[in-house]
């Protein structure tokens, strides 16, 4: 550790292996373990699968944790806001193990991204200096309707909170110009102010030398790695299928990522590809995988001849860094940051979005020509190695944190939340308990439905108080005069305060859901 070096915290809900779900995992793996080979202290504060837990892996100590409140904490507030929930699912969780390394021992400065609003209690509390990161906020969905996505409470809610972290963050940064230019447009922010630091990758993890995932001696590959949704624009690849059977008799696709529910009427997108692959008889042509791990992706890449990034929008996809550095040909659209990284006809080769007329010609025309593969492959290489590379890219980020610090001691900007760290997570637990309870009284009193599911719930979970209520509600109904108007002590009031002694005791004992606590009191 040199004397300049800084103590980072880097938030996160995804990183791999346990929550290597897409994009943001890869980048916050790929910058911790940059910047701890140039010499920082960095902790990663991320979810975890299944059990809580710390470890340090090359120097860096990952702090797994579980969401803050359990699934059926959050049932109503589950189904009313699916999106708006992991602000008080997922945060929450992040933000106290934050605190409490925070507190045992200072962070320099949190990076966090604004996806789903994760960074939103570090931009509202300023308890260190925030590096905010951009990957595709909830309003460019909104705005291109991505994923069947509408102008929902729920989705303009996250949009909202999106929106408030990046304008309190003490610096913003981008993978690409742009994705800087809609949110400079859509949060009113100054372009300039956005700094443009590229996505890092380790050239010598994604290479073109070692295992393949794939032996093939006849087929020429074909692969598409992403989510299984609109946006990644697999669609389009699908479709363009036949047509490059047609022209290559010999080839094989692979399509690798999981399955999601924006296919038509939000149903399964793996369903409906697989249908339309057996509609053209192509079944014999396409293979389809689930997600694969980090680790296992650069054989998977030194497997294929092409890869194809489709995207409808992509701030500036994995998928394409990774391919380059393994030395492959990319296909990718131009919609988003893509072109930035790829330069068209010599490192990769652009097309037009939502055209699988233009995958299609593109695909062919590489399969056809081998040295021509080779040529942009070894170029795609040689552009991660100069630009992308995961120590250049720590370095200039690290430059950003030195700036920002200098920037944040230096600021007398008022925090929007000044009650406590501490505070602000009860905060944040009661907003989420009073949510419940409004619906719950909302639903108790209007749906029947609901109120006898409630009954259910409550018979099969506390059976004895259930029993109890329910005969002291009868007995009010039936001995109204008895109960509460005699001096003498009845049966009914005995009834009465053994129930509430029987509430005490399980609130004291903490086996209560948020939902049930609050009710209790």
């Amino acid at each position: 550790m040199n004397a300049n070096s800084l103590r980072i915290c880097i938030l996160s809900h995804e990183y791999p292996p346990d929550t290597g779900w897409g994009g943001i995992a890869t980048f916050a793996y790929h910058l911790a373990h940059g910047l701890v080979e140039i010499g920082h202290e960095v902790e990663v504060i991320t979810l975890a699968k299944d059990t809580p837990r710390e470890v340090v892996e090359n120097g860096l100590r990952v702090h797994r944790v579980l969401p803050y409140l359990k699934e059926n904490d959050l049932c109503l507030l589950g189904r009313a806001m699916p999106y708006s929930k992991v602000i008080f699912h997922w945060s929450p969780a992040l933000w106290k193990k934050l605190i409490d390394r925070h507190e045992a021992k200072p962070f320099d400065v949190i990076d966090a991204p604004e996806l789903l609003g994760e960074a939103i209690l570090p931009a509202m509390s300023k308890v260190a200096p925030l590096v905010l990161r951009l990957y595709t906020p909830h309003s460019k969905f909104i705005a291109e309707r991505f994923n069947n996505i509408s102008t929902t409470f729920d989705h303009q809610f996250i949009a909202t909170v999106e929106r408030i972290a990046i304008l309190r963050a003490n610096a913003i940064t981008s993978p690409s110009r742009d994705l800087a230019e809609f949110v400079a447009a859509d949060c009113n922010y100054p372009l300039e102010e956005i700094s443009l630091i590229a996505n890092p990758i380790d050239s010598t993890q994604f290479c073109p030398e070692g295992p393949k995932a794939i032996e093939s001696v006849d087929a020429l590959n074909v692969l598409f790695v992403g989510r299984l949704e609109e946006r990644k624009g697999i669609t389009y690849l699908v479709n363009a299928i036949p047509k490059i059977v047609d022209a290559i008799p010999h080839v094989h696709f692979y399509i690798v990522g999981d399955d999601t529910n924006t296919g038509t009427r939000q149903r399964s997108m793996l369903a409906e590809l697989k249908r339309f692959i057996s509609k053209v008889e192509c079944q014999d042509k396409v293979t389809f995988i689930d997600r694969v791990p980090l680790g296992e992706l650069p054989a998977l890449y030194r497997s294929a001849d092409v890869c194809v990034v489709p995207s409808l929008y992509d701030n500036s996809p994995y998928t394409c860094l990774e391919a380059m550095a393994c030395g492959r040909v990319v296909i990718g659209s131009t919609a988003g940051g893509v072109r930035e990284y790829l330069e068209d006809g010599e490192s990769g080769i652009l097309i037009e979005p939502r055209s699988s007329q233009a995958i299609s010609d593109a695909v062919v025309k590489q399969l056809r020509n081998a040295k021509e593969r080779q040529r942009i492959g070894n170029n795609a290489r040689q552009r991660v190695i100069e630009k992308f590379q995961r120590t250049e890219i720590a370095r200039c980020t690290a430059e950003l944190y030195g700036q920002t610090i200098t920037r944040f001691n230096s600021s007398s900007e008022i925090a929007l939340y000044n009650r406590g760290a501490q505070r602000l997570l009860a905060d944040v637990d009661g907003m989420a308990a009073s949510f419940n309870i409004m619906l719950h009284e909302l639903l108790l009193g209007q749906s029947i439905r609901y109120k006898l599911a409630h009954m259910i719930l409550k018979l099969k979970t506390r059976p004895k108080l259930f029993f109890a209520e329910s005969m002291l509600h009868s007995l009010r109904t039936v001995f109204p005069r008895i109960h509460g108007q005699s001096e003498k002590r009845s049966p009914v009031d005995w009834l009465e305060e053994q129930v509430l002694l029987k509430h005490k005791a399980i609130l004291d004992s903490g086996k209560l859901s948020t939902l049930d606590r609050q009710l209790e009191r």
